[in-house]
């Protein structure tokens, strides 16, 4: 009986070191292409991409300044290491990878503004994590990152009340298997308030930018307070993945 139970205690502690994630590659950094509007349709903002990518908010800078925060802080609370950056972006079979899909039918209309060197893709099917995994052996998941800033409702009754700038990020992984093993996310909302009558915003739209920055502030306060232990939850999960 001891010597069964020395063999089950081994073939377990076997199944469990086989089968956690120890390797992740970031793969997909991206926010909205463009400002929208959610909870309410204003259409003439997403034609405004001074208020997007200007002095005040700039989607290119939130977007570096996220990538900083994953690889500087985020990355020491989760339970796995990433690879070096450098190497994922710079493989030239991942830059052929990255560039077919912008240009395939998907690509095109996903609506997506990725990072520097990083795809745009939200969600990896099994045909994709494949070929990732042919690309990066030594990965044992694939993360994709992504970042959605807009202007929400606060508080509103049929189109009217106030709105504000809004910052969402949503982490997913995935693994080599194709499975998604991870999807945790945060969110900030401005203090200040934008007015919207009739579902259209009214208050003056140079306004928007500094809600926007306001919301992305609120993202990083709602991140470092929230996410580590969003992550300590998954811990035992992702030790299971086979």
């Amino acid at each position: 009986m001891k010597k069964l139970f020395l063999v089950l205690s081994i073939a377990l502690i076997s199944f469990i070191a086989n089968s956690q994630v120890n390797k992740v590659a970031v793969v997909a950094i991206s926010a909205n292409d463009g400002l929208r509007t959610e909870g309410f349709e204003d259409v003439a903002i997403n034609t405004m991409s001074d208020l997007y990518m200007g002095q005040d908010f700039n989607i290119s800078e939130e977007l570096e300044a996220f990538k900083n925060y994953l690889y500087n802080d985020l990355s020491k609370e989760f339970p796995f290491s990433f690879l070096d950056e450098e190497s994922v972006i710079n493989n030239e079979k991942f830059i052929a990878f990255k560039n077919d899909y912008a240009e395939s039918a998907t690509g095109k209309i996903s609506k997506r503004l990725p990072y520097e060197g990083y795809s745009h893709y939200l969600g990896l099917y099994k045909k994709l994590t494949k070929q990732l995994s042919e690309i990066f052996p030594e990965a044992d998941a694939f993360m994709v990152v992504d970042l959605n800033y807009s202007v929400s409702p606060k508080t509103m009754i049929g189109g009217n009340g106030a709105a504000g700038g809004k910052a969402k990020a949503t982490i997913s992984l995935y693994h080599k298997s194709g499975k998604r093993i991870m999807n945790i996310s945060a969110m900030g909302m401005s203090e200040s308030s934008i007015k919207v009558v009739a579902e259209q915003i009214v208050s003056d739209r140079s306004e928007i930018p500094g809600a926007l920055k306001e919301g992305s502030e609120e993202l990083y306060v709602d991140m470092k307070e929230n996410l580590p232990k969003k992550i300590k939850k998954m811990e035992k999960k992702l030790a299971k993945i086979k």
